[in-house]
């Protein structure tokens, strides 16, 4: 039993639109492609054919016909009144991927916050006879607070990269200004 491609019907003023995006320069190359099996399907092609005219994988092309077919549909079943009007942004949002690809972050903003905010308190408070911190003794704090599991002294610094603390700034907050060593981009 072979399974049928959904069909895509598209009105004048849709086929329109989908060509504009085809020529516009700003538009990547990868979308244009998904817009092109949009536009070779509603002329009735099947998906082999498309592949084949496209030099693309099949599945690739039942994907992306399928994605938009699904979505115009559910679009032209909304009230009209309710619906948002059929704009290039609508057209390129249905071709793109989906939320979600590639890799997950490890730790939460809320983790960073905490690991960030450590920074800020005294190594001393935490059991370690020093008064400057160190990406270990981060890892070693973040962990005994149960702020994390595990998590690396690379991780550590590039969570403290991004916010404006370093680890020696605790020690150095309680120095007069004048004795305070210039970082190289302060100079």
């Amino acid at each position: 039993m072979s399974r049928s491609a959904l069909p895509i019907n598209l009105d004048a003023a849709e086929q329109a639109l989908l060509q504009k995006i085809l020529r516009k320069l700003s538009v990547p190359e990868f979308q244009k492609e998904r817009v092109q099996i949009v536009l070779a399907a509603h002329h009735g092609l099947q998906n082999k054919d498309i592949a084949q005219q496209y030099q693309l994988e099949e599945n690739r092309v039942g994907t992306w016909r399928k994605r938009w077919a699904l979505a115009h549909q559910q679009w032209k079943q909304d009230d009209t009144t309710l619906r948002p009007a059929m704009t290039e942004a609508l057209a390129l949002s249905w071709l793109a991927d989906k939320k979600g690809r590639g890799r997950k972050e490890d730790f939460t903003s809320d983790q960073r916050v905490k690991i960030a905010a450590l920074c800020q308190e005294s190594p001393e408070q935490h059991g370690f006879p020093v008064t400057h911190w160190s990406a270990g003794r981060l890892v070693q704090a973040a962990i005994k607070r149960e702020i994390v599991a595990t998590i690396s002294e690379r991780t550590v610094n590039r969570i403290l990269k991004k916010t404006t603390c370093l680890p020696t700034e605790v020690a150095i907050g309680s120095m007069p200004r004048s004795t305070i060593p210039k970082r190289r981009n302060d100079r």
